[in-house]
């Protein structure tokens, strides 16, 4: 819990029971869920940085492309603002 509350890296979670996802909703407030095979993910994903949203992305089998500047916190900066590249699209 003390890791993923103030951890600097995102938190890859192995959760069997859906244990963590409800403690993960209870204590972030706004938290969302999207599976990882929906066609949604990425507009839900840019949706989430952009508003600063906490975003619990379930059923992963495999981390997708677009997500690994994310991940990595590969931030660029565009003027006055931070900026990541996800997929084709930059989001603040």
């Amino acid at each position: 819990a003390v890791m993923i509350k103030y951890g600097v890296m995102v938190p890859f979670i192995v959760d069997p029971n859906s244990q963590a996802v409800e403690w993960l909703k209870g204590h972030t407030g706004s938290a969302e869920t999207v599976q990882a095979q929906d066609a949604k993910l990425g507009s839900q994903l840019e949706l989430s940085v952009r508003f600063g949203k906490t975003l619990i992305v379930q059923e992963v089998d495999g981390i997708n492309n677009f997500l690994f500047t994310l991940l990595r916190k590969d931030l660029t900066r565009q003027g006055p603002r931070q900026v990541v590249q996800l997929g084709e699209k930059m989001c603040d």
